[in-house]
């Protein structure tokens, strides 16, 4: 995980490299805004994860590709709002990115 970004340096960077559509997270699933669809933690990849920090206390930034699609985009959490409301299956996913990147940069 690459630390203390601003949020908006990350974004932009993103999007300049092609990560152009907008993930949130919706209980078991991811949901991508441009097309209203949900989307299985089996069913995307997170390629690059970023810590920001900010006035809310920080906030994390997955930079995420579809396994079935040619479609990439950005999830944005607070560190507040990271497991609320979000299933064992789809956190496991996201907290073992987060381990494996924090181990790599050791």
């Amino acid at each position: 995980m690459q630390q203390n970004h601003k949020l908006i340096n990350v974004i932009i960077d993103l999007q300049t490299r092609g990560f152009n559509h907008d993930f949130v997270i919706e209980n078991e699933y991811i949901r991508c805004l441009q097309y209203n669809e949900l989307i299985s933690p089996d069913d995307f990849e997170i390629l690059e994860t970023y810590h920001c920090d900010d006035r809310e206390g920080g906030s994390l930034v997955y930079a995420i590709r579809l396994s079935n699609y040619d479609v990439s985009g950005i999830l944005m959490s607070s560190y507040r709002s990271y497991i609320r409301g979000m299933s064992l299956r789809l956190w496991s996913k996201f907290n073992n990115v987060i381990k494996l990147n924090y181990t790599a940069a050791k």
